[in-house]
């Protein structure tokens, strides 16, 4: 008689996509469900996480009502998320800052406050925040840290109580194609037997852009006149086959579970104007906007130096971000004139192309730039 192996229970908070979520599921944890405020998150990670107990519509977190929730305490045994970090990243406050927005009185520097209050409610067993790594340097974090290990005033008198370890580690050494330095908080709970050491990197040589995405089928922009108005067309999203069997292991790795028929889904791109095509055509890989003629520059390079920057083919990606949405000037692919598609930009972030962003394409760029890479989650704070 086989032996039923039991799969510690999960729950996501400001969920995303769910690329934690699938780091720990595909780590051999059971996902309850994910809660985030953003539709298109909720949408997808309904989608990929199907068998979840909890399927809330997309609110505010702070419209959450533990007592009506159909998880009790004692059914989570981890409690991941990664409150927004705007107020705490260089990107998020410089545009803070030009908005004219008071950044110390923002009040998502303190949205982490709920997810203290789901572990004086659930009293998980472990919990691992993840976040942007400045946050680290930020005057908040010892509060964070504070409350985190103790509560807050209102959990005083049954708080659990968690013993708290943080660390900054880069993706591209845990076997993600992409260099992205991120913050992981992970809490044990007081009254338990456990030791916890943050891993040592694994990889000896990173994953480049090429080893990631050489497989997928090329593609060719729509290109649109340069206009003040000028209104892209709709795309549509469908199934693409493969330019050629898988070229790494990588690769292998994201082909895995992918059931439709040697085809992939979001492999889309955005559409450019002729006279950043033509930008895009004679950049070198690593070139920036600020090497490019001065005669074709539309911005300050003194300002934008790196707003168009081409990846190389053999090296790791920089850090993908949710201005993906904005634009993918920043993401030029190496070797087609053109920026990278949500396919490619997910296979950077570690995602299989069996996990489906259901969004119109900006929102998909955007759910992609904000995930946890799940390979980054997946073997290092639960096996």
């Amino acid at each position: 008689m086989t032996k039923k192996v039991y799969k510690p229970t999960v729950l996501d908070l400001f969920c995303g996509a769910g690329g934690m979520s699938l780091g720990f599921q595909n780590a051999g944890c059971e996902i309850l469900g994910g809660i985030d405020k953003n539709p298109y998150a909720i949408k997808t990670h309904h989608r990929n996480f199907p068998k979840s107990k909890l399927q809330l519509p997309a609110q505010e977190i702070e419209q959450i009502d533990l007592f009506n929730l159909p998880i009790k305490p004692g059914e989570v045994d981890i409690l991941i998320g990664g409150p927004p970090c705007q107020v705490f990243s260089t990107v998020g406050l410089g545009k803070m800052k030009s908005l004219g927005k008071n950044i110390e009185t923002d009040h998502r520097n303190l949205l982490y406050r709920y997810f203290v209050d789901f572990l004086n409610y659930y009293k998980p067993l472990v919990f691992v925040i993840e976040n942007v790594n400045t946050l680290k340097g930020h005057r908040i974090f010892s509060q964070l840290q504070t409350e985190l290990e103790n509560g807050l005033p209102a959990h005083q008198y049954d708080y659990p109580g968690y013993e708290i370890k943080s660390e900054i580690l880069t993706a591209s050494n845990y076997g993600v194609p992409q260099i992205r330095k991120r913050l992981f908080i992970v809490g044990l709970r007081q009254n338990i037997n456990f030791k916890f050491e943050f891993p040592k990197p694994n990889s000896i040589t990173s994953i480049s852009v090429g080893d990631a995405i050489s497989d997928l089928p090329a593609l060719e922009p729509i290109s649109i006149p340069l206009k003040p108005k000028s209104s892209a067309p709709r795309q549509t999203d469908k199934l693409l086959p493969y330019e050629s069997e898988p070229q790494s292991e990588y690769q292998v790795k994201m082909r895995n579970q992918n059931h439709r028929n040697g085809g992939v889904m979001n492999h889309i791109c955005r559409v450019h104007n002729h006279k950043d095509l033509y930008i895009f055509s004679i950049m070198p890989q690593g070139g920036k906007y600020k090497d490019i003629p001065n005669e074709l520059k539309r911005y300050s390079d003194k300002i934008f130096e790196d707003k168009y920057k081409r990846l190389k083919w053999d090296e790791p990606s920089w850090t993908l971000t949710a201005h993906m949405q904005k634009d993918c000037l920043a993401y030029i692919h190496p070797t087609q004139t053109r920026s990278i598609s949500v396919r490619e930009a997910a296979r950077l972030q570690s995602f299989p192309d069996h996990f489906i962003f259901d969004a119109p394409m900006t929102r998909m760029f955007e759910l992609v730039g904000n995930s946890v890479p799940p390979l980054l989650a997946e073997g290092k704070y639960v096996k």
